[in-house]
């Protein structure tokens, strides 16, 4: 009879730990996500790509949940003012890589969470900033030889605290050995297609959801100092995310250009 009471207990125990061990809710947001079909081509922008690929990435590992794609714009599209906070906040970081977080806040209330997870991915050039798709669509007229490079920015809020948790930026080289990037037919369109699925699926968007999963779990281990340094009283202060600290927003709340931590050569 004991020998059973103790099972039960322990299963309790496990049971209330899992139950206490609530994941984190993440709002995973392109910039066009609002974007048309446009382009010749017809496909997805990039950007959308990658945002689904990490989205499956945050609820297979089952320590963050993210609504998908569809509900999130069937969201928006039963509520215009929560539509409207939408489009400004995604308009303003694709076209000045910044954050209007009085919007972002808004947004991350209807769903329920505290974080957003905004993606961008655009070709730039001197005076110009276009779509990989638009790209495609220039060289494939005019036969240019040109060594384009795809960027891609990705920023985590904290919407409690009103700050930027991670950010990071990405390059891929969009040509061949010979700097083109065409599709002159059907088949080597849908073939550029398949590339750019892969380096989503693949690199980005675990390199992306990894460092977003660290953010909330953080792996820490004691530093080793040398002999000759004396520890001293000071200690370098990391802010528990999402559990309230003593920062003070700016009173606009908006944060400026973003300064990516690392860039990715693929």
């Amino acid at each position: 009879m004991k020998f059973f009471t103790k099972i039960i207990v322990l299963l309790c125990l496990l049971l209330g730990n899992c139950v206490s061990a609530e994941p984190f809710k993440v709002v995973v947001l392109p910039v066009d996500l609002f974007s048309v079909c446009d382009n010749y081509y017809c496909f997805p922008e990039v950007s959308e790509i990658i945002a689904e690929d990490v989205i499956n990435n945050f609820n297979k590992c089952g320590k963050i949940v993210s609504p998908n794609i569809y509900d999130i714009r069937k969201k928006f599209e039963g509520d215009s003012k929560l539509k409207a906070s939408a489009v400004n906040t995604l308009t303003r970081f694709k076209n000045k890589n910044s954050i209007d977080f009085t919007s972002a806040k808004v947004i991350a209330d209807a769903f329920g969470a505290k974080s957003l997870l905004l993606i961008n991915s655009l070709v730039t050039q001197p005076n110009s900033r276009r779509s990989v798709w638009e790209v495609m669509e220039v060289s494939s007229v005019f036969e240019a030889y040109s060594s384009y490079t795809m960027e891609t920015y990705a920023v985590l809020t904290d919407n409690v605290n009103d700050v930027v948790m991670w950010s990071g930026k990405y390059k891929r080289r969009l040509a061949d050995n010979e700097s083109r990037f065409w599709a002159l037919t059907s088949a080597q369109a849908l073939s550029q297609l398949e590339k750019l699925k892969f380096y989503s699926r693949d690199i980005i968007s675990k390199n992306i959801s990894e460092n977003v999963v660290l953010r909330f779990y953080p792996k820490v281990t004691e530093p080793i100092l040398p002999q000759s340094i004396e520890k001293t009283e000071t200690t370098d202060f990391r802010p528990n995310p999402l559990q309230g600290t003593n920062f003070k927003p700016q009173e606009n709340k908006e944060y400026e250009e973003i300064d990516s931590e690392m860039i990715f050569d693929f």
